[in-house]
């Protein structure tokens, strides 16, 4: 957090436009007092469903500005980023816009080096953006904000509203914006968040059924769902042969996908990587899925928050 508040101190932005929050979701430790001594406004919330749409809806809400730049507290934030993102709000059209996240550390773990790939987003307009975006203080006010039922998703949710209530564009753009601290070096918090992205897809695509998700959210669960039918195929038959023609398939979509992300990733055995996850995340993808029809299905509560840190 220190470090995040600091580089917005240090932008190349003139610091009088610039009103700086900081959104304490009851932590115990001396946080607040430090985002003070950096000149912060903090907002202390206690929500009974801790969610980051609760904490950006707060922080939100006391700005005064009419464009805010919401920034997640584990990044750094380019020097000149602010001032490439106040050149694209000219256009008023545009209701967001975000640069390019990456991780401070992408070598440190196999995790932190898919995180790296996953931020990836084409230049140009898209379906949605990550945590670290301005948006257009109206277009805000007009969508009520982010929705905060929503666990995570939050940001495609509201990119989705906007785009089709306002007619507004969410834009990409090729410019540093973000360095992430993503910290993970251990496979359960890689299960627990790749658990969560999973509940997202089919919360916020049950949500929206015209969205983008509306595909993935029911693609995850079919390829679990034929992985499963090769194991039992091959045990009724008690040959190995329907699951070892499911892995010549899997493989050969491997292979492929790796050799279309060759450039992007910049090595042949760091795209084999990358896509290999592609694939083996859908199975706790499916996981976080299941786990949303099933509360909904026997009018469970809520899942709570899904912490991987």
């Amino acid at each position: 957090m220190v470090r995040c508040l600091a580089s917005i101190n240090a932008a190349d932005y003139p610091q009088d436009k610039v009103e700086l929050i900081y959104v304490d979701t009851a932590s115990t430790d001396d946080s607040c007092e430090q985002a003070e001594r950096l000149g912060a406004k903090v907002v202390a919330i206690n929500p009974q469903r801790p969610s980051a749409a609760a904490a950006r809806n707060a922080g939100f809400a006391v700005a005064t500005h009419d464009f805010v730049h919401f920034l997640d507290g584990d990044t750094i934030l380019a020097p000149g980023w602010l001032r490439l993102a106040m050149q694209a709000m000219e256009d008023s059209q545009v209701a967001c816009v975000f640069g390019r996240r990456s991780e401070i550390s992408p070598q440190a773990s196999i995790y932190n080096f898919i995180a790296h790939h996953d931020w990836y987003t084409a230049p140009g307009p898209a379906n949605t953006c990550a945590g670290d975006a301005m948006f257009r203080r109206e277009s805000l006010v007009i969508a009520n904000g982010f929705e905060e039922s929503l666990i995570a998703g939050e940001e495609p949710d509201l990119c989705y509203r906007i785009r089709s209530e306002q007619g507004k564009i969410i834009l990409s753009v090729d410019q540093p914006m973000t360095r992430h601290d993503m910290n993970m070096m251990r496979f359960g918090q890689y299960w627990r968040r790749t658990t969560r992205s999973g509940h997202a897809y089919a919360e916020v695509g049950a949500r929206h059924p015209g969205m983008h998700w509306r595909r993935i959210r029911w693609r995850n669960p079919a390829h679990v769902m034929i992985f499963l039918v090769a194991i039992a195929m091959s045990g009724v038959l008690m040959s190995p042969w329907p699951l070892a023609l499911w892995s010549v398939m899997i493989f050969a979509a491997i292979f492929r996908n790796a050799w279309r992300m060759h450039d992007r990733v910049g090595s042949i055995s760091g795209s084999l990587v990358y896509s290999a996850h592609h694939y083996f995340a859908k199975l706790p993808m499916t996981v976080g899925a299941c786990s949303f029809w099933l509360r909904g299905l026997f009018g469970r509560k809520p899942q709570p928050l899904i912490e991987y840190k």
